[in-house]
């Protein structure tokens, strides 16, 4: 079991959802935790459930500035990072040929390139301490097409899961590990807040049944952080889909 009494981590998109429910559950498990999202009343609400030390910033990970401001903070509080847990994201539903050049730039800027570019800088605090630990949400769908009119959000995901491949690769020998977390449907207001809500609702309600909750997908994130693989799914559901669609 790891280790995570005193460990500073840090979670982006802490507001809500998974985000959320690893920010308590880290928390709990003795870890001192830097909660990072856009929406401060809801970020102040998780801090509140969060016994054990914590931070909270006001950030948007797709602002330079905004990066900067969780890094500085969290060297300013604790003076080291063990754990960076890039889990802001948002999805966007709609068949491919609807779907804008803005959004598919909004998607890659806020799935893609905030966390490389995050994890970027929290590489360089992670070296000169010779240990630390990338996660990233990649999701069921940066492992395969999961389902029609996500195009986007796929491309999206398996250009994470792309670069958590790579940057593990590279981060070999250097007491840095990258997972890469694929969870499956969590019922989360990710539907209600990605792009195509509206058309997606009536999907969303076929499958509410079949969804995890962000506290079973955030229990299997915790259990597995020291997982010798890159690619881990936190509960069975999203390992039973990925198994049974794999070659399709």
């Amino acid at each position: 079991m790891f280790d995570l009494e005193g460990k500073i981590v840090i979670i982006t998109g802490a507001s809500s959802g998974i985000g959320a429910a690893l920010a308590q559950g880290f928390s709990r498990a003795g870890a001192r935790v830097v909660l990072a999202a856009r929406r401060k009343q809801k970020l102040e609400m998780v801090a509140a459930e969060c016994p054990g030390d914590h931070l909270s910033v006001e950030a948007d990970v797709t602002d330079p500035q905004g990066r900067r401001d969780i890094l500085q903070k969290t060297l300013e509080r604790w003076g080291r990072l063990d754990i960076l847990v890039n889990n802001a994201g948002i999805g966007a539903y709609g068949h491919f040929l609807d779907t804008t050049e803005a959004e598919w730039r909004r998607l890659f800027e806020i799935n893609l390139f905030a966390p490389v570019l995050l994890t970027g800088e929290a590489l360089k605090i992670m070296l000169n301490q010779g240990a630390g630990l990338i996660i990233n949400l990649a999701s069921l769908g940066g492992l395969l097409a999961h389902a029609d009119k996500v195009a986007a959000y796929v491309a999206s995901k398996h250009a994470l899961l792309g670069f958590s491949r790579g940057l593990a690769r590279d981060l070999a020998g250097t007491g840095i590990r990258v997972l890469a977390v694929c969870p499956h449907l969590t019922a989360t207001e990710f539907f209600s807040a990605s792009g195509g809500a509206e058309e997606l609702a009536p999907e969303v309600k076929k499958y509410q049944g079949f969804m995890d909750s962000p506290e079973e997908v955030a229990r299997g994130i915790l259990d597995q952080l020291d997982a010798s693989r890159l690619v881990v799914f936190p509960t069975d559901k999203p390992a039973r889909a990925y198994a049974k669609q794999k070659d399709l």
